[in-house]
């Protein structure tokens, strides 16, 4: 890699060939030796060096505010994704919901086990179709394009939704209900996965562990404003109510919309497309000027030609290749913490609430508690973050979220009002201790794990791995705590205690610690195959 002592060799193991020299400085910056000069002479702008994963959070926001002004933009994909999931999941709740697409069972209306299980499936099911076509669509059209793709499909997916009232079959309402939470999740993918690139391969080292954490605290946020929409139309009469719910989702098809006509093109698709002189004007709008963008080329254009060196194609097969085979794996463990920690049950857990004995209203007021002050752990967590490392944050968090679903299950055993507000109560805790941990410390590991070439289609697959994940979580757990099914009730925090306990020992095996490292350090530490638990100690000066 770039900081061996002997650029011209590489390691000649099963995974390595030996390699010609490779000029760090790729391509010939057509056109811009002039700007770099002016630009030297012109300004006091520091330098984004080696050692800009020192930089404290603080510092490191006021000398990349644009980036963080972007990356923040950019969560508002993230709201949309959590507001969308709670108003078409949660509406299950709302008796005027229940009412038209519903069904009586013992004198009670209920929405049946396998219409539950497909609308629950529905939408991760199409953020995994969506988040595979997003690894290969915005390598072909680039990030912005993708963007506004992705929001245009979601104002169609949307629309479906919104009229699958109006047939009076109540099956075919189901039907229409079921393909509109597809194709909204198809897009959902498409712009997270687009997102979550954006901010990856943009993000300083100092920033970018902590920018990917704000993807939980944006989901969580989009999660409270559906949730608190959902407790309002939850007193409106008829069809009104959840109507209105359905129609609020064009807000955030638009706003994504909006962003991808203003905000510039990623410098390293620029780069990896060797648009040069594009990507130098983009380096521009995110870095300058208080950061030279020059050298924050440089580095991206340095790790561009040493990844095309170890590999001649960016494809999807080759995220199982060589080295690459362990950090698409990491990744694909890391998307799988919310499955694993419960969050499909806790995103739906006004409706599980009153399966097990809980009024329709309070358990729609106790999802609005848990969600606020989720946000405020997942806050802490950023700091968090900013501070320990990925791995100690999410083997301790996770530990504690076995505990309290070993306390949950263990209550099922009894009834009453008593086991469901213990079950809310410690459901809110799991909330808090993983929003803290594990939950922003897996989009960190999300977000640095891969090669900067491979970054777009293995974030694709993670998506993918994690929707899919949902899909079968979704599936699976109404027939678990539904009444008309298994009935478990809180006795299902027992299935969460063997996820959380198989979470735990993959973490302890497998989880490097890559706080603070940069893009090559990284490449180099699983290039000589470093042990998980020895990443933490290896110093970049043995290879410098």
């Amino acid at each position: 890699m770039g900081l061996f002592k002997d650029r011209s060799t590489a390691y000649n193991s099963g995974d390595y060939i030996e390699l010609e020299a490779t000029n760090s400085s790729g391509p010939p910056m057509v056109g811009i030796e002039a700007t770099d000069s002016l630009h030297r002479e012109s300004s006091n702008t520091p330098i984004v060096g080696h050692d800009e994963e020192k930089i404290p959070l603080g510092k490191a926001i006021k000398q990349f505010p644009k980036i963080v002004g972007y990356c923040l933009a950019l969560t508002i994909v993230v709201v949309g994704w959590g507001y969308d999931l709670v108003v078409v999941g949660s509406i299950t709740a709302v008796e005027s919901f229940q009412e038209d697409y519903g069904a009586r069972y013992k004198g009670k209306l209920i929405i049946p086990s396998l219409w539950l299980s497909l609308w629950l499936a529905a939408t991760p099911l199409g953020m995994a179709i969506g988040s595979l076509f997003a690894g290969w669509f915005q390598d072909r059209v680039g990030r912005k394009l993708s963007l506004m793709a992705g929001s245009i499909i979601s104002a169609l997916g949307a629309t479906v939704i919104f009229l699958s009232y109006i047939p009076p079959a109540i099956g075919t309402k189901r039907i229409l209900f079921f393909v509109g939470k597809v194709i909204q999740g198809f897009s959902v993918g498409i712009l997270k996965v687009t997102a979550m690139t954006y901010v990856s391969e943009t993000a300083p080292v100092a920033l970018r562990g902590s920018a990917m954490a704000l993807i939980p605290t944006g989901n969580l946020t989009g999660q409270l404003i559906g949730s608190i929409v959902v407790y309002v139309v939850n007193d409106v009469k008829g069809s009104a109510g959840y109507l209105g719910a359905f129609g609020s989702q064009y807000i955030f098809a638009v706003a994504p919309f909006i962003l991808s006509i203003c905000m510039p093109e990623s410098p390293a698709y620029l780069e990896e497309k060797g648009e040069v002189e594009k990507a130098f004007k983009s380096a521009v709008r995110l870095f300058a000027p208080r950061a030279d963008p020059l050298k924050a080329l440089e580095k991206i254009r340095e790790s561009i030609a040493e990844e095309k060196a170890l590999s001649a194609r960016a494809s999807f097969m080759s995220c199982f290749k060589g080295t690459h085979r362990r950090r698409t794996w990491i990744v694909i463990m890391a998307n799988l913490f919310p499955a694993m920690f419960g969050l499909d049950l806790l995103g739906k857990s006004s409706y599980f609430l009153q399966t097990i004995g809980m009024a329709s209203s309070t358990s729609l007021m106790i999802l609005i508690g848990g969600i606020a002050v989720g946000i405020a752990a997942n806050g802490v967590g950023i700091w968090i973050m900013s501070r320990a490392g990925r791995r100690v944050t999410t083997i301790s968090s996770l530990i504690g979220a076995t505990v309290l679903w070993t306390a949950v299950g263990i209550s099922g055993f009894w009834s009453g009002p008593v086991v469901a507000y213990y079950t809310a109560g410690s459901m809110i805790a799991i909330i808090i201790v993983c929003g803290m941990g594990c939950w922003p410390a897996g989009y960190a590991i999300m977000g640095e794990t891969s090669s900067l070439r491979l970054r777009a289609k293995t974030q694709a697959i993670g998506g993918a791995a994690q929707q899919m994940s949902s899909v079968f979580m979704s599936f699976v757990l109404p027939y678990l705590f539904n009444p008309d099914a298994g009935n478990l009730g809180a006795k299902t925090g027992l299935f969460y205690l063997g996820l959380c306990s198989i979470a735990v020992v993959l973490c302890w095996l497998f989880l490097p610690e890559m706080k603070g490292r940069s893009t090559m350090e990284i490449d180099h530490m699983f290039n000589i195959k470093l042990p998980a638990r020895a990443f933490k100690k290896w110093r970049s000066a043995e290879v410098i």
